[in-house]
């Protein structure tokens, strides 16, 4: 498979994806991005910073902050300056937001579900062994450009 069609295969998921979570954004007054970096907080706890956010999402540090700052005036997230390093701020989603949260989760496990309609589970099994290996690939190739 030609590089192209990955890359435009993981644009129009992405597309797809925020077709579906629209109508939620809409009632909550969101942009997309700004209901992606909710979720992805709620869905990764563990990467609960605005850097982690660009590094694993792929959004740069401005809109991030944009959006991140919203949601925070809006009462969804709340800062919470890390232990021992003050530079460094925490991003928790707050009680007010667990009901969108709730929602934006139900509207993902739609998404993966409509995504995969069709296809028998012995090709689901072959599809993540075959994710995996490319991952690890992505990882090295990553690596060897540092």
């Amino acid at each position: 498979m030609r590089g192209a069609t990955l890359f435009s295969h993981a644009n129009k998921m992405t597309k797809a994806y925020h077709v579906m979570l629209t109508p939620l954004c809409k009632e909550a007054g969101l942009p997309p991005l700004a209901m992606d970096i909710l979720l992805f907080l709620a869905n990764n706890p563990e990467h609960n910073t605005a850097k982690d956010i660009c590094r694993m999402r792929g959004h740069k540090p401005g809109i991030v902050s944009v959006h991140v700052e919203r949601l925070v005036n809006d009462g969804l997230l709340e800062r919470q300056e890390m232990p021992g390093d003050r530079r460094q701020t925490r991003l928790i989603c707050t009680e007010q937001a667990q009901a969108l949260i709730e929602r934006g989760r139900q509207v993902q496990w739609q998404f993966g579900r409509r995504l995969l309609e069709g296809i028998p589970e012995e090709d689901l099994a072959t599809m993540r062994r075959c994710l995996e290996r490319m991952d690890g690939n992505l990882n090295c190739i990553c690596k060897e450009k540092r």
